[in-house]
């Protein structure tokens, strides 16, 4: 009967999906890749303990925690700005927290994201060329009538590539001590 408490406590979810997110961590700063073998178990997880905790609203945040996370990052990855992986990862945070968590720590990656990539664009001295880049694929797409293109072409070879599994990770956990804190 303990075990089971333990299980259905909203802090071992919590401490679950902290300790996931360290893996990913890890794996996107070691291997540049968030592993399937780690968020296909984790999305399973979190719909086993949505279930024990609240039943049928579980299951059913579940699914709409991890579609709205996986949602939220379609078209970046669709447009070639990030990672399969990183769109699961930010499945997985929804499957153990719900949709609305998943759309806060998308906005906190957001902007968690950014920060590292100026940094990294200031160290390496290419913020210039960057927002060069930027204008270059703003004028394409208003002068395309806001039609989408894959922008891939623009000066791949000297691409700045940031770990976006950090950026998630790390709004997740500012996420997390906001409402423990709130």
């Amino acid at each position: 009967m303990r075990a089971l408490e333990i299980i259905s406590s909203v802090w071992f979810m919590e401490l679950l999906l902290l300790g996931i997110l360290v893996i990913c961590c890890y794996t996107d700063l070691k291997e540049r890749k968030i592993l399937n073998i780690i968020v296909l178990p984790a999305m399973v997880m979190a719909l086993l303990l949505q279930f024990i905790q609240r039943g049928g609203p579980g299951v059913l945040s579940w699914v709409w925690g991890a579609l709205a996370g996986m949602a939220l990052l379609f078209i970046p990855f669709a447009l070639g700005g990030i990672g399969a992986g990183d769109v699961k990862l930010l499945g997985v945070v929804g499957s153990f927290k719900g949709a609305a968590f998943a759309f806060k720590v998308f906005l906190a990656a957001a902007i968690i994201g950014g920060i590292i990539s100026f940094a990294l664009l200031l160290k390496e001295k290419r913020l210039r060329e960057s927002l060069a880049n930027i204008g270059t694929a703003l004028k394409v797409f208003l002068l395309s009538c806001f039609r989408i293109f894959n922008l891939n072409k623009l000066e791949q070879e000297n691409v700045v590539a940031i770990p976006y599994g950090i950026a998630i990770a790390l709004g997740a956990i500012v996420c997390l001590v906001g409402d423990w804190l709130c």
